[in-house]
């Protein structure tokens, strides 16, 4: 798997930079984690961002 490849040479030059292995996945655990978070606060406002258009739609004057 490319991704996974690409994660171990992340963290071989953490090590190489002095970085303990568990600090470098922890980190990786944790950038991970916020980019979850923040893809889905962005597709929860994309939803409501689309409610609320179709709702401004249905009551415009021309419906």
């Amino acid at each position: 798997m490319a991704v996974e490849i690409r994660l171990q040479n992340i963290i071989q030059d953490a090590k190489n930079a002095g970085w303990e292995e568990t600090d470098v996945l922890t980190a990786i655990i944790e950038v991970a984690d916020n980019l979850m978070l923040a893809h889905s606060a962005n597709a929860e406002l994309g939803a409501t961002k689309s409610a609320q258009t179709e709702t401004r739609l249905m009551n415009s004057p021309a419906n």
